[in-house]
């Protein structure tokens, strides 16, 4: 099956990227929207064909409603903007670049090693059983008992995702990276599974098998996804942008950005600015409407009470 939907089609050029965690497939096209106000819409997430039939949709959309969208990278950014939206800096995104060299350390190159050679890495294909299965291991993981983040990335098994796993022993996972395609040369890293107490280097060695897989099947760039709250103005210290940041270093016993940023930084290539776009003036209560719709204010309430 995934076979068939990750093809390449030559229209849709890595130039063209869709915002993070919309995905670039044939079939139906569509966009999630959530609704943040009386006349306010996030959209956080489709799936479309071109960029073109992207840029239709949301000029669409937009003439009557105050549209929010996140994940915008400089080339979505130069669409939107085309089409009345303006910009926030929010993130930075993590990008390998497949027909580069990754830098490791010897004692990462020794560790990816060793689990190569103890372990196997594989697809699952796409099915009732491996919908079960990775259900059943996400109970196993690290974040199993926290509330979870929604809205954000893709989290479910389907036929716009693809899941690769490690395991030692056959069918008993250790480890699980859920991606989805962004355009036809980028393939994006949306969930990344690590069971407690599991074994070190489990993502390490995933995510250096990942680059040899989709470099052959002639994609161009893995996006690790983005970090939030690492981005800086510097043109004003009162920015929204230095505001968010700000307010990032206060939660980060919720979300822990940094540590994010060090493990994505081990294998970037390059980081890309990563904006909020919107039609219409962004404000703080869209921003504090969007973490109650993704769950952070659920996961901060848990964290302060535990």
């Amino acid at each position: 099956m995934y076979k068939e939907i990750y093809h390449t089609k030559k229209e849709f050029s890595s130039s063209t990227d869709l915002p993070l965690s919309w995905t670039n497939n044939t079939g139906d096209e569509k966009v999630s929207i959530i609704q943040i106000g009386r006349k306010n819409i996030w959209l956080n997430g489709g799936s479309f064909n071109s960029i073109e039939n992207f840029t239709s949709s949301i000029k669409k959309i937009s003439k009557e409603k105050k549209v929010i969208i996140r994940g915008c990278n400089q080339n979505v950014l130069k669409e939107l903007r085309e089409n009345g939206f303006n910009e926030t800096l929010f993130a930075k995104e993590a990008i390998i670049e497949l027909n580069k060299e990754i830098s490791f350390s010897k004692k990462a190159k020794r560790r990816i090693g060793s689990l190569l050679r103890r372990g196997t890495i594989r697809e699952v294909s796409y099915s009732e059983d491996g919908i079960s299965q990775l259900e059943n291991f996400t109970k196993t993981t690290i974040h199993c008992e926290k509330p979870k983040l929604k809205n954000l990335f893709l989290d479910n098994f389907s036929e716009k995702t693809r899941l690769f796993i490690y395991e030692i022993i056959p069918n008993q996972w250790e480890g699980a990276i859920l991606l989805s395609k962004n355009s036809t040369f980028k393939i994006q890293g949306e969930q990344f599974y690590r069971k407690k107490d599991g074994i070190n280097g489990i993502m390490d060695v995933l995510v250096y098998r990942i680059c040899q897989i989709i470099k052959d099947e002639g994609y161009s760039e893995f996006s690790l996804g983005e970090v939030p709250f690492v981005a800086k103005d510097e043109s004003s210290n009162f920015s929204k942008t230095n505001i968010l940041s700000y307010i990032g270093r206060k939660i980060k016993f919720v979300y822990n950005h940094e540590g994010l940023y060090y493990f994505k930084d081990k294998f970037a290539t390059r980081w890309d600015d990563i904006f909020i776009c919107t039609n219409r003036k962004l404000r703080f209560y869209d921003i504090f409407k969007m973490a109650k719709k993704s769950n952070l204010l659920s996961l901060t309430l848990y964290k302060i009470f535990n």
